[in-house]
């Protein structure tokens, strides 16, 4: 997968809380190379760059 396709169903699962499966199926990806591969790798990133700031 593309970087943008990879940051799209990272973003779809994290707001809609879409299964893996059905991510799956809409990239043309097997659930296992989604989750490692975009999953795990994008969501840390992603809630830190959202996290609120504290004062």
């Amino acid at each position: 997968m593309v970087f943008v396709d990879r940051l799209l169903a990272t973003l779809v699962h994290l707001r809609h809380g879409a299964a893996h499966d059905v991510l799956a199926c809409w990239f043309g990806v097997g659930r296992s190379r989604l989750h490692r591969r975009t999953l795990s790798s994008l969501t840390p990133s992603i809630r830190a760059i959202s996290a609120p700031e504290r004062p």
